[in-house]
């Protein structure tokens, strides 16, 4: 009686449902290709938040090392209600075009303090390109010497050019700095710096 009922039914209800064995080849090479394609944009994606994350450093290094000296530029030649003191040169440049002596009255003394045993006290600040990093000290009278500090970490950035150029009434600053791990990463800062003491 039952074997007389199973023949009665319709032959595509025992047939068993599933895929076949090219289908599910089918359907794990596409998977696998939609599984490499996520991966490879997100490596992609990744390098990408990286390397514009290093170049933002990179940046905003510069311009802060940019802003102090281009700070001290505009004050040369200060003198705090006694401009006629003005007996030496404020701003002086090297003939390499890399390295500037700044002079001006830094804490209102009304005029240019230099001594040689207390330079922490000195109304002088020196900046100089050296061994591809820009360096500043305060109380040196020339760009030699030691004791420099070193504006950009040695490890991290390279400075590849700076140079200073006087015009006709204003100071231009050119700088270029480069990532020690990747030199692909670079920036280029020029700067035009308006004196109000001296031009």
């Amino acid at each position: 009686m039952q074997s007389e009922q199973l023949s009665s039914w319709p032959t595509s209800m025992l047939k068993v449902s599933g895929f076949s064995l090219v289908e599910m080849l089918i359907s794990i090479a596409l998977s696998s290709l939609i599984i490499l394609g996520c991966s490879t944009f997100y490596v992609q994606l990744q390098t990408y938040i990286i390397q514009n994350y290093q170049r933002i450093r990179l940046e905003q290094n510069v311009q802060y090392a940019i802003a102090g000296l281009a700070k001290d530029i505009r004050r040369a030649g200060f003198i705090a209600n006694s401009p006629t003191k003005m007996k030496i040169k404020a701003l002086e440049i090297n003939q390499q075009r890399n390295c500037i002596i700044i002079r001006y009255d830094s804490e209102i003394r009304h005029d240019w303090i230099h001594n040689p045993l207390k330079i922490k006290n000195s109304d002088v600040f020196s900046y100089r390109f050296h061994k591809n990093n820009l360096e500043y000290k305060t109380g040196s009278i020339n760009c030699q010497g030691s004791n420099w500090e070193k504006l950009f970490d040695p490890a991290e950035f390279k400075v590849t050019h700076f140079s200073i150029t006087q015009r006709a009434n204003t100071i231009e600053l050119s700088l270029d700095v480069e990532l020690i791990n990747n030199q692909q990463i670079n920036y280029h800062m020029t700067k035009i710096i308006k004196n109000e003491n001296l031009f």
